[in-house]
């Protein structure tokens, strides 16, 4: 029942946050503006001005090929731009995690900008720091773990005679890869609110706090974190059916496809709000 009970009052939370959104919207546009200016060039030189501009879809495998070809020498610099402008985006939502969680965890504290930016480098140092830690756990997660369970798995899928053999064994081992990405994640979450609701100044003491935590009430957590997932996905879902309606040449459908873009920027950012404040709710509501 804690769980339900954390889920609806983390939902209240952002809510009456609601100003957090504003401001990650904002850092997003401005963040993508600036990535997709060059892609935008690109495209503006092959196709601006052109009829074939008006017939090509925005995932039109036959010409993202024909772009390829084109470009292929310069495909390794392309991998860099985009793989450099990815690190940033972690690095700067490790930054703003510490503003988001700072002004949730403040009930009666005023979401101003000046406020946000403060929670955002009071909390930087050590965020960063359990980046760093996360990236032990990752590294052992998919470099131990999911080569175990490939191990496991590989007598079936060798042994299979048909294809759904391979196909039922492959999902699932997909989805125990990401069933423990989410403990992962989870239990820097934890770490990350332990820092912040309890002032915990050492990254590392805030880890084992929340594995401490998390050891006496894991599947209620975990259960919570996946909810909120479950939802996540049911929101993709919608918005794959939605953007396939949408597609087209026309104004309109650009428009609309525009509008309907940013409404999803804005659901993902709200989701990201939701696991931080229900599972601070969830925290609150089991003090140790």
């Amino acid at each position: 029942m804690s769980v339900i009970r954390s889920i609806g009052a983390g939902i209240g939370g952002t809510f009456r946050k609601r100003r957090l959104l504003l401001y990650l919207w904002a850092v997003n546009v401005v963040f993508a503006l600036a990535v997709a200016a060059a892609p935008l060039v690109l495209i503006q030189k092959e196709l601006g001005h052109s009829l074939l501009g008006s017939s090509i879809g925005v995932f039109d495998i036959p010409w993202l090929g024909e772009m390829v070809l084109k470009y292929q020498e310069a495909l390794p610099a392309l991998a860099a731009g985009l793989a450099v402008p990815a690190l940033l985006f972690i690095l700067l939502y490790v930054f703003l995690n510490g503003g988001i969680l700072g002004r949730l965890l403040d009930r009666e504290g005023p979401v101003t900008l000046a406020a946000f930016l403060s929670d955002c480098g009071r909390y930087a140092g050590r965020f960063f720091r359990l980046f760093l830690m996360s990236l032990v756990f990752y590294a052992v997660l998919f470099g131990g773990l999911l080569s175990l369970v490939s191990a496991g798995l590989k007598p079936w899928l060798e042994g299979a005679r048909t294809e759904w053999p391979l196909l039922i064994l492959s999902n699932l081992r997909f989805l125990v890869g990401l069933l423990l990405l989410s403990i992962v994640h989870m239990v820097f979450d934890y770490a990350r609110i332990v820092i912040v609701a309890d002032e915990e100044r050492r990254a590392f003491r805030a880890l084992r706090l929340a594995l401490g935590f998390l050891k006496k009430r894991f599947f209620r957590a975990w259960a919570l974190y996946l909810l909120i997932f479950l939802a996540f996905l049911a929101g993709t879902a919608l918005d794959l059916v939605v953007s396939g309606r949408l597609a087209g040449p026309s104004t309109l459908a650009v428009i609309l496809g525009l509008v309907w873009a940013q409404v999803m920027v804005v659901f993902q950012i709200w989701s990201k709000a939701l696991y931080f404040s229900a599972q601070s709710e969830f925290y609150r509501m089991h003090p140790y």
